[in-house]
């Protein structure tokens, strides 16, 4: 398991997205165990309560907050009553996504937007509202210099390895994930003046909830045995495992911390070395 670094996070307010389960939950629970206050941003109540839940078991406040990223008006009132508690944001994880595992050539307008709704329009939305509280929350006669002496934020969005070259049987989630990290460059760009650092993740193979969904539909397709698909992809690694949770989480907090604050704009691999660019 990779190294906690106790206190790396102290007395920092994180939100991470979708983390009532799979990727999102470890980082919520590696940002805990270094010391960050964290909200459990999650579509499904009962997985928020559960993960914060655990996170308090840990020692740090943890808040659950059931919220359709999809929803602008969620996402407001989120960031209004997160501040509300806390007093200030320093870190947002955009983790939540969906996928929608079918043919480019039958896929449903329907099961575009669904994808996009939350994978790149929740994520774009998500990212504007924390960052100009994060802009609120900085000094006037830093604004008014133009140029943060610190970091003043951090945010880390989601992208995939499908980001980086197209999926014929997830051309929606493709192109959303390639949108996500167009969107990482240009914030970092935008939000640079201020010192808000602004990169993605793109993960490969992590067995979660959503890859076993991805696999039950993948080996029915090809006729494969249950767990065909994710071996045959797991396969193709070079490193020759899956990555696990802890080992994304790990990526996410060093570029939540201080070492990271000459990184932005970037979107990193963490795939094993499936993506070499």
């Amino acid at each position: 398991m990779p190294q906690i670094i106790a206190g790396r996070h102290a007395g920092k307010v994180a939100i991470v997205t979708g983390a009532g389960q799979g990727i999102g939950r470890g980082i919520a629970h590696r940002l805990t165990q270094e010391g960050a206050h964290v909200v459990i941003a999650e579509y499904n109540a009962d997985n928020a309560r559960a993960v914060a839940d655990e996170c308090t078991a840990q020692g740090m406040e943890a808040l659950a907050y059931p919220i359709d990223i999809g929803d602008l008006e969620q996402i407001a009132r989120m960031v209004t009553d997160v501040v509300a508690r806390f007093g200030h944001i320093d870190i947002l994880i955009n983790n939540a996504g969906v996928n929608k595992t079918q043919s480019m050539l039958t896929l449903p307008p329907d099961d575009w937007d669904k994808v996009h709704r939350v994978n790149l329009r929740g994520l774009f939305f998500c990212l504007q509202t924390v960052a100009n509280q994060m802009i609120a929350q900085i000094p006037d006669d830093v604004k008014a210099a133009g140029r943060a002496p610190h970091s003043y934020g951090k945010i880390v969005n989601f992208s995939s390895i499908a980001g980086r070259s197209g999926r014929p049987f997830a051309a929606d989630y493709s192109a959303a994930k390639w949108g996500v990290i167009s969107v990482t460059q240009s914030a970092a760009m935008a939000l640079a003046a201020y010192n808000i650092n602004v990169n993605a993740i793109c993960p490969g193979v992590v067995p979660t909830p959503m890859w076993t969904d991805i696999d039950r539909i993948q080996t029915e397709r090809f006729g494969l045995d249950q767990g065909g698909w994710i071996q045959k992809t797991i396969d193709s690694v070079p490193l020759k495992r899956a990555a696990t949770p802890e080992d994304i989480a790990a990526a996410v907090s060093f570029l939540c911390s201080t070492d990271a604050d000459y990184i932005t704009g970037q979107s990193i691999n963490v795939d094993g070395g499936i993506e070499m660019n």
